[in-house]
């Protein structure tokens, strides 16, 4: 009887072992380790193995290179080793694993796919200069029109962009500029006006973020010599997917402005919203809003808009179009409330590609 029990086991872990090696599926690391066994859950963020060797086992989904659900595999790793205990545990994945820059697994399975796990970033100040000079993404461009005969005037239009992303942080950068020329007129320049700035970003976790934020001014139609606003506050990536980005904001600020007559100082609160979303790989738009509530006055307000619509023509080379608009509901002296900006031309594309 011992020996008709032994046989009908030993016939069963002949089967099961031939079932695991024949439907075995494949995952491949981006260290180059391939790992075979069932695949019985995934998501965002990690897939669950059921392997002969661990049992269960839990992969981030950042260290995987690629998943093969169909491929027959029997091999445990190229190597003929488990894979290292800081890309994989029965537990969780190790938060301090050493990151790459390989791409996210594809999901080939026939069920909806997954959206892709952000892939590992370096660090946002590091390297050759500090890393103030490397890593950058993000485009400027320009625009300019001239006329004669009957009117003479001549506009110019620039701008940039650019962010640098960290493990959790990011920078951001921007500036624009408008200079107008009309000959015929006896004060000959019309417009010169530049704003700019940068943004900090600091992850706190996968939804809540701390800003600060520093924003200049210069307009020389609304006599302000300069305007500096510092700001801070918290921050929610109430979408963040391959095709959209929407950011929320609120905050505090300090309102320094140096202009003809009495310079200020005034405290704000501040609310913002930022959106970056993509139609397709080379037809993209962006905008943000900001909103400053003057917190001596309950009745002084203001708002910046931006929006920008852009169509690469190469990788490199394209085409943008934007508004902008800077309301203030008490300005200065005789200076007008609001001051809308359009403007178009060509871009150029400057980093890493997609």
């Amino acid at each position: 009887m011992k020996k008709v029990l032994f046989r009908i086991f030993a016939v069963i872990a002949v089967v099961t072992s031939v079932v695991l090696s024949v439907a075995a599926h494949e995952i491949t690391l981006k260290n180059g380790d391939r790992l075979s066994g069932i695949v019985i859950s995934r998501d965002r963020d990690s897939v669950v193995l059921e392997t002969q060797y661990a049992g269960r086992i839990k992969i981030a989904m950042e260290y995987i290179e690629t998943i093969d659900m169909e491929r027959p595999v029997t091999n445990i790793s190229a190597s003929g080793e488990r894979p290292s205990p800081a890309m994989v545990t029965n537990d969780k994945p190790v938060a301090n694993a050493p990151a790459t820059t390989a791409k996210p697994a594809a999901d080939l399975a026939a069920k909806p796919a997954s959206p892709a796990a952000p892939k590992p970033k370096a660090r946002l100040f590091g390297g050759r200069y500090m890393g103030i000079v490397d890593g950058w993404e993000g485009n400027a461009n320009i625009g300019f029109s001239f006329t004669s005969g009957n009117s003479n005037t001549s506009t110019l239009t620039s701008g940039v962009r650019a962010s640098k992303s960290g493990h959790s942080d990011k920078l951001t950068v921007y500036a624009r500029s408008l200079w107008n020329s009309n000959r015929n007129a006896a004060q000959s320049t019309t417009q010169n006006a530049v704003w700019g700035g940068f943004r900090y970003d600091r992850d706190l976790n996968r939804k809540l973020f701390s800003f600060g934020s520093w924003d200049f001014e210069r307009d020389r139609p609304k006599r302000l010599n300069f305007r500096s606003v510092i700001g801070g506050g918290l921050g929610n990536h109430t979408i963040k997917n391959d095709r959209t980005e929407l950011d929320l904001l609120i905050g505090l600020a300090w309102n320094r402005a140096w202009q003809v007559g009495a310079n200020t100082d005034t405290p704000e609160s501040l609310g913002a919203a930022a959106l970056k979303h993509k139609f397709t790989e080379r037809l993209k738009v962006q905008n943000s809003f900001t909103f400053y509530q003057d917190l001596t006055h309950i009745s002084k307000y203001r708002f910046i808009f931006d929006a920008s619509l852009s169509a690469d023509i190469t990788k490199r080379i394209g085409w943008f179009f934007t508004v902008g608009d800077r309301f203030n509901n008490r300005p200065f002296g005789v200076a007008k409330k609001n001051d809308f900006l359009l403007t178009t031309g060509i871009k150029w594309n400057f980093g890493k590609k997609k």
